[in-house]
């Protein structure tokens, strides 16, 4: 059995380019040939048999992965991998954790993938795959660093507009409860002003009138002399009293 060696792309740029574990295992050769061909899906049929055969050999997890990585299948992928990583092989255990880091960086994962190329190139410092794949993960590491920290800060821009909008919302309320008291107020004095209007009126209209008095004062008089016919003796001095008024001299009006 030869040692295998395996690199899969995992998004572009990625380096990537791969030798699959050989065997003299038909079921391995038959996985081979399939996935050389571009058909995953026969591939992963055959190293599945092949496996069950041989649960515990690396290489054949490396293929597998291997052909669950063609179909997209990248959580499970990196499982494969990382089973692979268990290898005695310094070799295959390099390849095994680039791979993984493949899968790793496939599913979003930068942060992880750049500590599966870490240990990869620990193994084999000249592999320019893994490399080069590094330096992608970091930036995108970095990447989805900076997008944190902008989240965070536009939550908190948010969170600071939100409790502005409430202490605003709040000054309004106060302003338009003292705006609704106000007019209650001035609604209320006008109410009492109209209220003592009329008591003025009724004061004014007991006031002595001048003219309206002098008007009345022949039907006075004619009253007066009626109760003064009706005693003889006051008719008679009232009498006297208005001839002693018209005999005394004419006042001066020079």
């Amino acid at each position: 059995m030869k040692h295998p060696a395996l690199a899969l792309a995992a998004v572009a740029p990625l380096l990537f380019g791969f030798k699959l574990f050989e065997s003299k295992n038909g079921e391995v050769e038959q996985g081979n040939a399939a996935l050389q061909a571009g058909k995953a899906e026969d591939a992963l049929t055959h190293y599945d048999k092949a496996v069950a055969k041989l649960p515990a050999d690396p290489g054949l997890h490396l293929d597998r992965g291997a052909a669950l990585y063609a179909l997209s299948r990248f959580a499970e992928a990196g499982q494969e991998f990382l089973r692979a990583t268990e290898a005695q092989d310094e070799s295959l255990k390099a390849e095994a954790f680039r791979n993984f880091g493949n899968a790793l960086a496939k599913q979003d994962k930068p942060k992880e993938a750049v500590e599966a190329y870490k240990r990869a190139l620990a193994l084999r410092p000249d592999d320019k795959a893994a490399k080069w794949n590094l330096e992608i993960a970091l930036k995108k590491q970095k990447e989805e660093e900076e997008k944190k920290k902008n989240d965070e800060k536009n939550k908190d821009d948010k969170d600071k507009d939100k409790d502005k909008n409430k202490k605003d919302d709040k000054d309004k309320d106060k302003k338009d409860k003292k705006d609704k008291q106000d007019k209650k107020d001035d609604k209320d004095k006008d109410a009492n002003k109209d209220k003592q209007q009329p008591e003025k009126k009724n004061e004014a209209e007991k006031q002595p009138q001048p003219e309206k008095d002098k008007a009345a004062e022949p039907e006075r008089i004619q009253q007066m002399l009626q109760n003064l016919e009706a005693n003889p003796k006051d008719l008679e001095r009232e009498r006297a009293r208005l001839r002693a008024v018209r005999r005394a001299p004419p006042a001066r009006d020079w």
